[in-house]
This record gives structure tokens, C-alpha cells and sequence, in this order.
């Protein structure tokens, strides 16, 4: 995360995905990155085949000829800028687009609909954060995008865990603030068992943990070359970090995407309820 020089804009012609066009233009001219927009043609399901069997009528070249010249119309305000439209599924083409064309940073609204929707980042995000290599921004999971998005920041907050990645994680926070010129923080959440409640994490032992916590974080940001104020409470992760965000005015949040295992892939639970629960964007490394 030292440099973003190609920054990935996928693009849905959401309202939600307009209101993000100024942070991704923001960012762009602030690293000198090159952007692409990105807009996939998704061909409904139902347009393989009709009710009676027999295959739907589909002129995909006429759309995606309609889909390449709304693109065209679609302005950003950034020196290198490239438009790319594909057949298929969004996030697939996402992934794979990152993947090929040496992509450091995608950068994307998210989603989820219906009354559940505060509990849900949609599909397209999630499995974007599943498997992209590299660095996901994403906004604010709120119900209502601004009508200006935020631009300027301000207040980063990095969310940390104990073990040696976050050593890398930190001064990588750190370049990027100085960037802003922003003042960096940390937080550290004490896991809690996810079949007690957070209000039995009390106590002497609990005492006890986070009083350690504090030290393994200590000696981390000591192997990073840091000294940077840090909360460390007790609870699950993505309402500390909430809390965190809520208390500093944090204007961005960082955290890191751990592997749960080789064998299921890239898992990111913490990460993903953090997403949801931020009051602010996150970027995840």
C-alpha cells in the first residue's frame, strides 16, 4: 500500500456508484494513478431460457454497445483514464481485471438490499473482498450516501491485530496518512467468546487480558518504528472498531484481510462486519 499507480473503479450506474466517483477521483489525482472504469453487462439468468424451454432472444452486442457509450459519457476528472466494459458476472470480471492489469487498489460502493440490508455488503463486495490481491476501499455502509462524499481526511484509524502482519499493516497506515497529512490511531479489539455476551467480558481476567493486549500491541508498534495512541477494549471486533471510528472522527479505516486457512481460501469475516458496522470507508489490505 506504499503507492497506488492503477486504481480499479467498478462501475454499476448506481446512484451509490456516483457518489463515490469524487473519492475515487480524489485518490487518483493524489497518487497520480491511472483509473479504470469498469462496468459489467450481466445477462439475467432467465434470458438463457424461457418458461417453455426454448432459449430468450438476447442482443448482447447491442447492449454492450449501449453500456460502452453510457461509459463514455461517464466523467472523471483524472489525467490517465481508461473505460472497459464486459459480459458476465460483475465480480468475476472485477477480480479477474485486477488480477491481469497489474491493479493496486479497487476502489467500490457496497451494496445489499431489502430490509436485511444493514446486515449484508451484496454479493458483488463480498466476494470481491474474498478474493481480490490487492487493497479494497469501500464506502460508508450506510443507508443514505451523501450527496457530497468526503474527500479530505482528516483522522485514520488502523485496526490491528496481535501478530506480526500488523507490524507491515501499521507503517503502511502510517505512509498513507502522512500522504493526507492525517493524524494516525490504532485499535485493538479483545475477542470475546461469540457465545457469551460482551457485558460478562469483566473482570480480573479480563483485566488481565486486555492489560496484556496492551503489551503485545506496544511491542508491535515498536517493531513498526511507531509511538501512536491506541484503544484496546474488549468486545467483537467490528463494534470496538465502531466505537473507535466514532470517538477519533475517523474519516477511514484500515485493516488487514487475514487468512483463516489455506484450504477455504481468503475468509474475512472481521473484515467483512467491520465493513458493515464502520461509520466511515474502510480500506482493506
Amino acid at each position: 500500500m506504499k503507492n497506488f499507480n492503477h486504481i480499479l473503479f467498478p462501475v454499476d450506474l448506481s446512484a451509490r456508484s456516483e457518489a463515490t466517483r469524487p473519492v475515487v477521483t480524489f485518490w487518483a489525482r493524489l497518487f497520480n494513478a491511472k483509473v479504470t472504469l469498469l462496468h459489467t453487462v450481466q445477462i439475467p439468468i432467465t434470458s438463457y431460457g424461457g418458461a417453455d424451454g426454448y432459449p430468450v432472444i438476447v442482443d448482447i452486442p447491442a447492449i454492450e454497445a449501449t453500456a460502452k457509450a453510457r461509459l463514455e459519457r461517464d466523467e472523471i476528472d483524472v489525467p490517465d483514464v481508461a473505460r472497459v466494459v464486459g459480459v458476465g458476472d460483475p465480480a468475476f470480471d472485477i477480480i479477474e481485471y485486477a488480477g491481469k492489469k497489474d491493479v493496486d487498489l479497487i476502489m467500490m460502493p457496497t451494496h445489499g438490499y431489502g430490509k436485511f440490508r444493514s446486515l449484508l455488503l451484496g454479493s458483488v463486495a463480498a466476494k470481491v473482498l474474498h478474493d481480490a490481491h490487492c487493497p479494497v476501499w469501500t464506502s460508508a455502509h450506510i443507508e443514505e450516501i451523501p450527496v457530497e462524499a468526503r474527500t479530505e481526511i482528516h483522522n485514520v484509524l488502523c485496526a490491528v491485530e496481535l501478530g506480526a502482519e500488523s507490524v507491515e499493516l501499521i507503517r503502511s497506515a502510517k505512509d498513507l496518512a502522512q500522504s493526507w497529512q492525517a493524524t494516525l490511531r490504532l485499535v485493538h479489539a479483545v475477542p470475546v467468546d461469540e457465545t457469551r455476551p460482551e457485558k460478562y467480558l469483566e473482570g480480573d481476567f479480563s483485566v488481565a487480558l486486555i492489560k496484556r493486549s496492551r503489551e503485545e500491541v506496544a511491542q508491535i508498534q515498536k517493531d513498526a518504528g511507531t509511538d501512536l495512541e491506541v484503544m484496546v477494549e474488549g468486545g467483537r471486533a467490528s463494534h470496538v472498531v465502531r466505537d473507535a471510528a466514532v470517538k477519533f472522527g475517523a474519516d477511514l479505516v484500515v485493516t488487514g484481510r487475514g487468512k483463516l486457512h489455506e484450504t477455504f481460501g481468503r475468509l474475512r469475516t472481521n473484515t467483512y462486519a467491520i465493513i458493515r458496522d464502520s461509520p466511515c470507508p474502510v480500506l482493506s489490505a
